[in-house]
């Protein structure tokens, strides 16, 4: 038990509690990534076909991407995105160049007549260049371009946040993902090129390998990625609860084969947990896989990128593994419409790690998990930042270990495992490879509990601080009087709390914004009233003298 949470608060202990500084004053270029305007909402992307030649030497790109669209309403201009260190050769629309217009990190399509509406096009953007490099992947991304321990060349990419036009040209946004997609990556003969989904063929000439990869299912812009690498192909399968049998893939390097094989034996048990919790794993035609990378860890779909150097933390399971791909039910088949709502992704998935210890470890071992995440929060902003500037200004982890701690609050609020869980489980099936936002998920959320929780998570979403229970005591003859009021609550805020009674027997009060009073007999009445809410609820105790 007692190496279990050493364990444990050791992992805590190497996560970033910052993330990397972002301004808060906005500019066009986040305008321009964050917003959708008229020529972003005149077309719906339907696929991606994707080539990129990746000179690993000398850290350049050249490539076209061909991207299939709809028209929603007339339009002769489109935006798309790309990095202006990139440069654009040419866009093409039936086999006509078109004419373009650079402005900051995106540029704007001008057809030579108009489009009408619920018309399909596609169009050719070719272009070349040396692409952003990480400067800490992934947290602050770009493509890594090393070396693996016998000095042979290892490169991938993390773009979550600073967005995928750093190495290709799309509409970036993620309320808008393909149907499906396409990926053509040529690479020296020798590495390998993983991308997401299915590896469909390969083909060598001229002593370079093209790796031909298709994803059979919508996908985040951020979560295309491409991995290059001297890696050895494993092959496994699992039999889901369902009876279905999912293939399993691992990348790994070459001389890591035999460790890989040992460390991902974990793999089986902890898709039981989330298919338990979930449903099937989402992309069951893509199947699951695992590729060794230059950098710790990131979601990327089908293609889970793993860097934790095949230890565990957490006893049986490796951190990167279960946070990552816990990614695969919160953010990639569920996923957020505008980046300042990625508690979407990242509150649920931490939230899910917690779920995973209580579904190995019990209730009470996965409410120690919590407490020890406690220590990480910060509570000095709040969890959704502003919308359509493509917010990326965080400088803590609350969307993290406190948007876990907030659904853990929920549940006890909520007071009924089994709603709790199938309306977790219900989120999965009904918003399926989709996009939504905080205000669709949580009126499906009211909707299943069948009560209105806006209060509720309107108050610790929108606000930087936990609610504030303010308490003071008096002696009345045999009585402990106990007055009680939240302080910084929105006016409507009414979750009950719990308190102790005697033979640390349990009831529940419920705080307004004035004050209210219990009596309690005073030989009853000790310094742990209020205790139980320490391991239940996410809230602050402040008592007045």
């Amino acid at each position: 038990m007692c190496r279990f949470l050493l364990l444990i608060f050791w992992c805590i202990s190497l996560l970033p509690i910052q993330s990397v500084a972002q301004s808060t004053t906005f500019n066009r270029f986040d305008s321009l990534r964050g917003a959708l305007d008229i020529n972003r909402t005149c077309f719906d992307v339907h696929y991606y076909d994707l080539s990129v030649k990746i000179d690993v030497a000398q850290k350049r790109l050249q490539g076209v991407n061909n991207i299939y669209f709809k028209t929603t309403t007339p339009t002769s201009t489109i935006q798309l995105d790309l990095y202006n260190n990139l440069i654009i050769d040419s866009v093409c629309y039936n086999n006509i160049k078109l004419s373009f217009k650079r402005d900051s990190n995106s540029f704007f399509v001008y057809f030579p007549s108009i489009l009408s509406g619920n018309a399909f096009g596609n169009i050719h953007v070719y272009y070349e260049g040396n692409p952003t490099i990480a400067k800490k992947a992934p947290w602050d991304g770009g493509w890594v371009f090393t070396k693996d321990s016998l000095n042979r060349p290892w490169a991938a990419v993390a773009c979550e946040g600073i967005g995928a036009s750093l190495w290709w040209p799309l509409k970036d946004h993620l309320s808008d993902e393909p149907d499906s997609m396409r990926m053509h990556f040529t690479v020296p003969q020798g590495l390998m090129a993983i991308g997401n989904g299915v590896l469909e063929s390969t083909d060598t000439k001229a002593g370079l390998t093209i790796y031909n990869w298709k994803v059979n299912y919508p996908i985040n812009s951020y979560n295309v990625t491409c991995n290059i690498a001297n890696y050895i192909h494993l092959t496994d399968y699992h039999v889901q609860l369902n009876k279905d049998t999912l293939a399993i893939d691992y990348y790994v390097l070459d001389y890591n084969q035999p460790k890989a094989w040992n460390h991902f034996k974990q793999v089986h048990p902890m898709l039981n947990c989330y298919e338990h919790y979930f449903g099937p794993y989402p992309f069951f035609r893509d199947g699951y896989a695992l590729v060794e990378t230059p950098y710790w860890g990131m979601e990327h779909q089908g293609a889970i990128a793993y860097g934790n150097d095949y230890t565990n933390k957490i006893i049986d399971f490796d951190y990167i593994i279960i946070h990552e791909s816990g990614h695969e039910w919160w953010g990639n088949n569920v996923s957020t419409k505008d980046h300042a709502e990625m508690w979407i992704h990242e509150s649920f998935t931490t939230y899910t790690e917690n779920l995973l210890v209580e579904y190995f470890y019990g209730y009470d071992m996965s409410v120690r998990y919590l407490n020890l995440n406690k220590q990480l929060i910060k509570n000095e902003e709040s969890i959704i930042g502003p919308l359509d500037v493509n917010y990326e200004g965080w400088q803590g982890s609350d969307m993290y270990y406190k948007g876990a701690w907030i659904l853990h609050t929920f549940r006890n609020v909520l007071h009924n495992d089994s709603l709790w869980f199938s309306i977790l489980k219900n989120i999965q099936t009904d918003f399926a490879l989709q996009t939504i936002d905080t205000k669709t998920l949580l009126a499906y959320i009211n909707a299943k509990a069948g009560k209105d929780y806006t209060w509720f998570f309107e108050q610790y979403l929108y606000h930087a601080k936990p609610p504030i229970l303010d308490f003071y005591t008096e002696k009345i003859k045999k009585n402990m009087r106990v007055y009680y009021k939240w302080n910084n609550t929105r006016s409507d805020f009414s979750m009950s709390i719990p308190v102790n009674n005697a033979n640390n027997t349990l009831s529940y009060i419920t705080p307004t914004s004035d004050y209210k009073f219990i009596d309690v007999k005073f030989k009853n009445y000790n310094k742990n009233f209020f205790n139980q809410n320490y391991n239940y609820y996410l809230l602050q105790l402040a008592k007045r003298p």
